[in-house]
């Protein structure tokens, strides 16, 4: 996590893809895959507290990185 927010936005329509919520805690910005254009791509606001108690696992033959949700 590169950049990191102290506050989650408040749009309704907006939810931290693991928890499904948007409780107001520390955020950062998850990118979303086929967004990319450049160096610029679209990101999903993702609470750092889900990211932190998530165990998450390796697919080294992939180069994934994922949880079960």
């Amino acid at each position: 996590m590169e950049r990191t927010f102290e506050h989650f936005p408040q749009e309704s329509d907006i939810r931290c893809p693991i928890c499904g919520t948007n409780d107001d805690r520390e955020c950062f910005l998850l990118p979303i895959d086929g967004t990319d254009e450049g160096s610029i791509c679209e990101a999903q606001p993702t609470h750092v507290s889900c990211v932190e108690l998530h165990k998450f696992r390796y697919n080294k033959e992939h180069g994934l990185i994922y949880c079960k949700l």
